[in-house]
């Protein structure tokens, strides 16, 4: 996992793909409608709308792809799980990249994603967003680029 800067990318993102990558990001801004975004073979933007949660029922991870989440609004909790912390309660779909889990013990750290950052979850980051921080709902505008996990290794 890594929770950074959107404009220290270049230390984690190396190569031309990933310039395109955060190039096209650029283009994405508040206006942009909701939706996914499929303009390459190796990664696509989804664009999503959420109020935050008290308590949130999404924890997940994925194999084919590294989520890159960025906010365009609002505060996010994001919570990481060890793998010996959560138990399946839905196995891995290969359609939709996602395996999902329930958590039996406590979350091993928790991030508040904003604005200007970047959290970025690899396949073995177990994730549980969408909390609201402080007790406060909000309202986001959302961009998660997924990238092709094959342009890691």
């Amino acid at each position: 996992m890594i929770f950074d800067k959107i404009d220290n990318r270049a230390l984690y993102f190396k190569g031309e793909i990933f310039d395109e990558v955060f190039n096209q990001l650029k283009s994405y801004t508040f206006e942009t409608p909701n939706g996914v975004y499929k303009n390459h073979k190796d990664f696509y933007f989804k664009v999503m709308s959420y109020e935050t949660k008290l308590v949130s029922n999404i924890t997940e991870s994925h194999r084919k792809e590294v989520d890159v989440q960025i906010l365009l609004s609002g505060k996010e909790g994001i919570k990481i799980f060890n793998n010996k912390d959560v138990k399946i309660s839905q196995m891995y779909d290969e359609k939709t990249d996602c395996q999902f889990y329930i958590p039996t013990h406590n979350a091993v750290s928790q991030i508040t994603l904003i604005p200007g950052y970047m959290a970025v979850f690899f396949p073995e980051d177990i994730h549980n967003p969408q909390f609201a921080v402080n007790s406060k709902i909000d309202k986001l505008k959302k961009i998660v680029i997924k990238i092709d996990e094959k342009l890691f290794s």
